[in-house]
């Protein structure tokens, strides 16, 4: 138990920014960006790698919605010394609850709706692919399916 709690002493909370841009349905073209809130060993300065386990909080923007997600994420990256942001993410997956608002020329029957759900992403260097699946919270019409499924790729985390 002592050991334990030693290795528990012995970390540190660290806030990094994670960063991406992606294609993905509904979104399409989009911007995102967010926080991985994860213990890593206080002794390991991360220039050349870390894994991150932890919370994961990311927002957005895209041309047909935006979305807000939150999650665990589960990485191996890297990032310069001094910075706040991973640069590099060798590989990663996360699974997150997201709200999502689609607006403009969405491609789904209405446009402007809102949507809730699961989003699981896998990150390998750099190229990042996601799956999911929302349920319409809003909107909805008759015909209308009650699930939208999502799919994307991306570069970044």
């Amino acid at each position: 138990m002592e050991r334990v709690q030693a290795d528990v002493d012995e970390t540190s909370l660290r806030w990094l920014g994670v960063t991406r841009v992606r294609y993905s349905i509904p979104l399409e073209f989009s911007v995102g960006g967010g926080v991985v809130v994860a213990r890593v060993p206080a002794s390991h300065d991360c220039a050349t790698f870390c894994e991150y386990r932890g919370f994961v909080a990311q927002i957005e923007p895209g041309s047909a919605g935006g979305q807000l997600g939150v999650g665990y994420a589960r990485l191996i990256g890297a990032h310069k010394p001094r910075s706040a942001f991973l640069n590099n993410v060798y590989v990663g997956w996360s699974a997150r609850a997201v709200l999502v608002r689609t607006w403009g020329d969405s491609d789904l029957d209405p446009a402007r709706q809102t949507l809730a759900g699961f989003e699981g992403q896998f990150a390998l260097p750099r190229i990042t692919f996601n799956l999911g699946v929302l349920r319409r919270i809003s909107s909805a019409h008759e015909g209308a399916d009650r699930y939208v499924y999502t799919a994307g790729i991306g570069w970044g985390f």
